[in-house]
């Protein structure tokens, strides 16, 4: 399997593991980092926060071993600091490694990721009204960073998100938020936008949904590598001739 061969790979470079190590691995990168060699490095970093709670665990040993938390120019010597802090021998340590190398290729090829974050953004708009609601769903043992919400380009800046308990199914918590109060800005370059830029140690995944009222309109969304998402309100096509952009927002019925 090409992941646990860059895993094994991974683990003799040498030195502290930085980016510029993982960035030879392609598959890694690729599939654990969604094509950002900064995001696959911080994965690797958040399994070390998840599994150092296990002294003699598998992954923690090839992570240690690869040079998350132990000092070493190579492999033997990591091991050699390995033995020393579990007070085992090196082939103990290596044995452990080797099985790490292999449980995380299994749950990255699965995308088992169950502590990704991830934001569920919806949109709608009825008449000239937008309303927006940012859900942000993550695992209790994540580090929180609250995330920056700008609305045509204003900053939003009194946002606060509180999370509930865990779910029965997912073991997630939830935060939930409404942007209200504002309006289609016919005139513009777009009739509305958000951004949101979350930060979480890992990369999060979003969802968009939007519920428009006006048939004219169309929505878009952009998730970038800094971490900000981009959604968009703006005409869209009209059959058979101009866009009749001078009518009223639709509506829903009442």
């Amino acid at each position: 399997m090409q992941l646990v061969k860059e895993l094994r790979e991974l683990r003799r470079g040498a030195g502290a593991l930085v980016p510029e190590r993982i960035a030879l691995c392609e598959a890694l990168v690729r599939v654990v980092g969604m094509g950002s060699v900064e995001q696959a490095h911080a994965t690797l970093f958040e399994m070390f926060k998840r599994y150092a709670v296990e002294p003699e665990g598998d992954i923690r040993a090839y992570l240690e071993s690869s040079g998350v938390g132990l000092d070493g120019e190579s492999l033997n010597q990591r091991l050699d600091a390995y033995a020393a802090l579990h007070h085992v021998d090196q082939r103990t340590g290596l044995r452990r490694s080797d099985r790490g190398a292999a449980k995380l290729a299994t749950l990255f090829r699965d995308e088992d990721l169950f502590f990704r974050p991830w934001g569920h953004l919806t949109m709608y708009q009825f008449g000239e009204r937008v309303l927006c609601t940012i859900a942000l769903n993550i695992d209790p043992q994540s580090e929180y960073r609250p995330p920056a919400v700008w609305v045509n380009d204003e900053l939003l800046d009194d946002f606060v998100f509180e999370f509930g308990e865990p779910d029965e199914d997912t073991g997630y918590v939830q935060a939930l938020q409404n942007v209200d109060g504002f309006r289609l800005q016919r005139g513009a370059k777009w009739l509305f936008k958000i951004d949101v830029e979350w930060r979480m140690g890992v990369w999060p995944q979003w969802v968009l949904a939007t519920q428009l009222a006006d048939v004219r309109l169309a929505a878009k969304i952009q998730t970038q590598r800094n971490f900000m998402t981009e959604a968009t309100i703006f005409w869209g096509a009209w059959p058979g001739g101009p866009m009749p952009v001078d009518l009223d927002f639709k509506s829903f019925p009442i």
